[in-house]
């Protein structure tokens, strides 16, 4: 059953909605796909309003009105199954079989027009929302004429209106009809007033999409250039740096013994910056790279990722003591070197910033959530005082002494800029002193 009914609805989105004739998000598809729904629900309610039909055969010999259901349902199935036809021809049988079927109900059955004049305005505002606002009128134009007809076949007695309590004379059909076309005017004045309201903001929506597009685009070939230009200066930058290295070993294994303890510092110093600067370099272009993974989404068992940093890291790790606690830590659908990177600089932050003669704990924890995976990486090291908390997220921002820890601070950065690109966010709470708690969201939707 669900089956049939899903080809049903396949079948009349096909004929009534073609994708192929309007681009979605704009106005007329949604004109379409008012206009295919309608179809798709009303053939039922059609069927099952046959029931009443039939009553009327039975008990009031009324035949006409079962004839004109099954017409209007041929029509119907036409419209909705009949292929080959346009969408507007399609909209046209439609609006023109609503408007004959009001037309002889009033004409023939009704015993008051009230309840037909709904059909008259229900016909002239679906009609106004499902074609272009150009139409608007028309279809009030059409309720107009047919209200005067009705009004000239009183006038002239062409039919007997007795069974009409609102047919009686032309006074009381004007003064029910007028009520009808002015509902109708209005209708053609102000739904297309909201359907234009709709369109500039669609259009709006699009201009602004395609802004950002084309702004994206730029934004990536940017970053493409200045990631090229990275690696040429990287490349460009360590070349004389391994010069000034190496002159500076050659100078002190040749001349030594010829220089005093001040020249052998000053030659020490030249070669510790040397070799700084070289790292400064190799981490600029690290940090550059570090929201740009080349790799598709894979699945990653962050259970296993942190056992291979704890084998990676296995002799710090004894040297230090150091305790990694971990559980059933999920595994995700996800870049596999932005999460590494993560994981990676939180830990090797933990493991850093530690308070002397005491072994470093560490334990990570995670926790789901309806749209992301939260986790925390909690250790018991120096801690940071609450003032500093965004600065340790800067490119080589740094708290301590570079004599006391080394590295250049672009662990951190590197942290941040790869969970804001695998949708989540970064954020610490610490205690000078007693210890740091890293939490950081990755979304489930990467």
């Amino acid at each position: 059953m669900i089956k049939l009914w899903n080809t049903y609805k396949k079948t009349i989105n096909h004929n009534c909605n073609p994708s192929a004739v309007e681009t979605e998000g704009t106005v007329s598809y949604w004109r379409n796909t008012l206009f295919s729904t309608t179809m798709m629900f009303l053939l039922p309610l059609c069927l099952i309003a046959l029931i009443p039909s039939l009553f009327l055969i039975t008990y009031e010999n009324k035949e006409f009105i079962t004839i004109l259901h099954f017409t209007t349902i041929g029509l119907m199935c036409l419209i909705a199954f009949a292929p080959s036809v346009k969408i507007t021809m399609r909209k046209l049988i439609f609006s023109f079989t609503v408007f004959v079927f009001a037309t002889v109900l009033n004409f023939f059955a009704a015993p008051s027009s009230g309840s037909v004049l709904v059909y008259f305005l229900a016909a002239c505002i679906y009609s106004i929302i499902i074609f272009d606002n150009k139409y608007a009128f028309w279809w009030s134009h059409i309720v107009l004429f047919i209200s005067i007809l009705f009004g000239f076949a009183i006038h002239f007695k062409l039919s007997d209106f007795s069974h009409n309590v609102d047919m009686s004379s032309v006074n009381e059909w004007t003064a029910v009809s007028a009520n009808l076309v002015f509902l109708c005017y209005l209708s053609s004045v102000l739904i297309p007033k909201i359907f234009n309201g709709i369109e500039n903001h669609i259009q709006e929506q699009i201009r602004l999409k395609r802004e950002l597009e084309k702004s994206k685009m730029t934004l990536q070939i940017k970053n493409e250039e200045l990631e090229q230009f990275a690696f040429v200066a990287s490349h460009d930058l360590q070349e004389p740096l391994r010069m000034i290295s190496s002159f500076m070993d050659k100078l002190k294994r040749k001349y030594s013994d010829q220089l005093d303890d001040k020249a052998l510092q000053y030659i020490h110093y030249a070669r510790d910056g040397a070799q700084r600067m070289k790292q400064i370099i190799l981490d600029l272009l690290l940090y550059s790279r570090s929201n740009r993974p080349t790799e598709l989404i894979e699945e990653v068992n962050l259970n296993e990722l942190v056992a291979e940093y704890t084998q990676l890291r296995r002799a710090l790790i004894a040297e230090k003591k150091a305790k990694i606690t971990y559980d059933s830590l999920p595994v995700l659908q996800t870049f596999r070197v932005p999460i590494t990177q993560v994981i990676h600089s939180l830990l090797d932050n933990a493991l850093k910033y530690i308070k002397e003669n005491v072994p470093p704990h560490i334990e990570i924890q995670a926790r789901e959530k309806e749209t992301v995976w939260e986790f925390s990486v909690k250790d018991n090291g120096i801690g940071i005082d609450e003032k500093f908390y965004d600065k340790i997220f800067v490119i080589f921002q740094r708290l301590q002494n570079r004599n006391q820890h080394d590295g250049n601070g672009i662990g951190l950065p590197i942290a941040k800029r790869s969970v804001e690109y695998l949708g989540g966010e970064i954020w610490l709470k610490s205690k000078v002193g007693e210890g740091t708690v890293f939490y950081f969201t990755i979304s489930k939707n990467n």
